[in-house]
């Protein structure tokens, strides 16, 4: 998902910019979307945000941790992981966690910040400057 770790080829989504609404002359009235990429405050604000693309990106970081796509058999990654808080090790694909403590460690480390993504409250989220410095300190 990078080029380079100062060329992301995922990043910043910036549908905000895409579809602002306040510059649109028509109404909203679907935010569309893949299911289990879709914050779910867009449910009932139907508004394309920052804090949105933020959520997205947490599942793609979800993603990538697990070895899990966004849906399986209809169940959300994002509701799968979060009930199981308490086991992280389980949560991380298995040549994750067999791989050095410290490669382990780093990857705990990145599930922590994808967690702060993909929270309920849209105003617990980070901003994906924030993310992208997270992510370089974990380094």
């Amino acid at each position: 998902m990078l080029k380079s770790l100062t060329e992301p080829l995922v990043g910043d989504i910036e549908h905000y910019n895409v579809i602002d609404p306040s510059k649109s002359t028509g109404n909203f009235y679907a935010v569309v979307g893949s299911v289990g990429y879709i914050p779910p405050e867009y449910a009932y604000i139907m508004t394309v945000t920052m804090a949105g693309n933020v959520y997205s990106f947490g599942v793609i970081l979800l993603e990538l941790l697990t070895g899990k796509p966004a849906v399986t058999d209809g169940l959300e990654l994002v509701k799968w992981v979060l009930s199981n808080p308490t086991n992280q090790d389980y949560i991380l694909d298995f040549n994750v966690s067999r791989t050095s403590e410290a490669i382990r460690n780093h990857m705990l480390a990145i599930l922590n910040i994808a967690l702060v993504c993909v929270s309920t409250s849209p105003e617990a989220r980070p901003t994906m400057k924030s993310v992208l410095e997270m992510l370089l300190n974990t380094r």
